[in-house]
């Protein structure tokens, strides 16, 4: 321990003899992450920020050229492994002015949901990184014992735990950047700023309809708060507009400053983007602007997200509404019996026949019509058809969710009712899951501008779209 004291008193000595520079923080300057690689802010970011299954790279060159100190680098591939959990493996380079960390990192997130809106993120990010003294481009090394800075190279691993409690598309987050670590080629040394470096957010994702034909699109506001051993709390805001096909940034940094970038997405896989970032500080006057770049690779959206059957769990599944069933082949059969007494009583029988006869024909029409749609699926689209499907109409249905139990069916079509939708249902006897959908519609096309403008605005979540077909 008497180590670490020796190099607090050393870097407190450093700080004030190299007042002509701002003191630099230690951690890794993510702040402006907020969609690609964002597990290196929090690491349940990786669950859905990060946009998996992609890979990413991102590079920071603090107040300086491309070819200059401090920088951070930092390559992230982000995979998904089910609708509950995700993983991540990297490399990160992160030169503090002081020390050169190099090495990898990877990530695992879990899910746990609470009830239909509400689910518990937990994630950890492991560092493994060998630390050296940096070649020095940036600031002065006066007052600082050479030896006593060597003593601390070394391999270590370092653990930072993170949550998020996301209520629909809020999110209230916490991060600890580094809870633990140990230095392996040290046995006896410990590490003096654990759970020291805290970062708190509240983030919210508000779909935009106007970008929704590209796909689906969002405004994602951040607000945040972090902690960092022996200086100023670090406060600031973000803001990303993001569509399929570009974005836009914003943000403040109580410490950095100002931050603006763009970026653009090629093929619907390939984006590029920059990131500039101007010190406000009187203490960065003379300070050159902060370049960021970053480069992602989508290699397909997985459908994790999306509500499908999933027999193992209980909380996606509800069983078939038989009453509701026998209630619709009442109805029908009430209206035949009618429609055969009015035909015996009524002297106009041949035209009422006829008028049935016209319907029945436009029906077979319009079933044709169905029939003959060819559907071109776009990249990794949720969509299932059948050819016949027994009591449904033909046509494009809206599916929101599918159900094997009860009682959690009837606590979502509940639900859809408290929010003001009309949900409908039907049962497939060859999977045994009871299937509710918004709305059936006649083409492709009409069913994908409603899912594409979330049920045009009326329901934020997933749906996909399931077509029958009849032989």
């Amino acid at each position: 321990m008497h180590r670490y004291l020796v190099f607090l008193s050393c870097a407190l000595i450093w700080m004030g003899l190299s007042a002509q520079e701002p003191a630099l923080p230690t951690d890794f300057r993510q702040h402006s992450l907020t969609q690609f690689n964002a597990s290196l802010w929090n690491a349940t970011y990786a669950y859905d920020w990060n946009l998996p299954n992609s890979l990413s790279v991102w590079s920071r060159w603090q107040w300086q050229t491309i070819d200059g100190d401090p920088s951070t680098l930092f390559a992230n591939y982000t995979h998904s492994l089910g609708p509950k959990s995700t993983a991540s493996i990297g490399f990160l380079q992160h030169n503090t002015g002081t020390f050169l960390n190099t090495g990898g990192n990877a990530n695992f997130v879990y899910a746990f949901p609470i009830n239909e809106d509400v689910k518990l993120l937990a994630g950890i990010n492991v560092f493994a990184f060998q630390q050296t003294v940096a070649d020095e481009q940036y600031g002065t090394n006066e007052g600082l014992d050479q030896a006593t800075l060597e003593s601390f190279e070394g391999f270590r691993v370092k653990f930072s735990p993170a949550l998020r409690l996301m209520v629909n598309r809020f999110g209230v987050g916490l991060a600890f950047e580094n809870a633990f670590g140990f230095n392996l080629s040290d046995s006896e040394s410990a590490t003096a700023n654990n759970f020291k470096t805290i970062t708190g957010t509240l983030s919210n994702d508000f779909p935009l309809a106007i970008f929704q034909d590209w796909g689906e699109s969002f405004f994602r506001p951040i607000v945040y708060v972090k902690s960092i051993p022996y200086l100023d709390t670090q406060f600031g805001v973000n803001g990303l507009l993001s569509t399929p096909k570009f974005w836009v940034q914003g943000g403040y940094n109580s410490f950095y400053g100002v931050t603006g970038g763009l970026g653009a997405t090629f093929a619907k896989s390939f984006s590029i983007g920059g990131l500039v970032e101007f010190g406000t500080d009187a203490e960065l006057d003379a300070k050159d602007p902060t370049l960021e770049l970053i480069a992602s690779y989508n290699f397909g959206k997985t459908e994790k997200r999306v509500r499908e059957p999933e027999p193992e769990d209980e909380e996606k599944m509800v069983t078939e509404d038989q009453m509701n069933e026998e209630a619709r082949r009442q109805e029908e059969q009430e209206r035949e019996r009618k429609l055969a007494l009015q035909k015996e009583r009524d002297s106009i029988a041949q035209a009422q026949q006829l008028a049935l006869q016209l319907k029945a024909q436009g029906e077979k029409d319009s079933i044709a019509t169905l029939q003959s749609q060819k559907v071109e699926l776009r990249p990794n689209e949720k969509y299932e058809e059948v050819e016949n499907e027994e009591g449904l109409e033909p046509g494009f249905y809206l599916i929101a969710n599918v159900y094997g139990t009860q009682k959690y069916f009837d606590n979502f079509m509940k639900t859809l009712r408290q929010k003001g939708l009309e949900p409908k249902s039907f049962y497939r006897k060859v999977n045994k899951y009871n299937y509710v959908y918004l709305e059936r519609y006649n083409s492709m096309d009409e069913a994908r501008k409603a899912r594409d403008s979330k049920f045009y605005g009326k329901y934020p979540e997933k749906t996909w779209i399931f077509r029958v077909k009849r032989n």
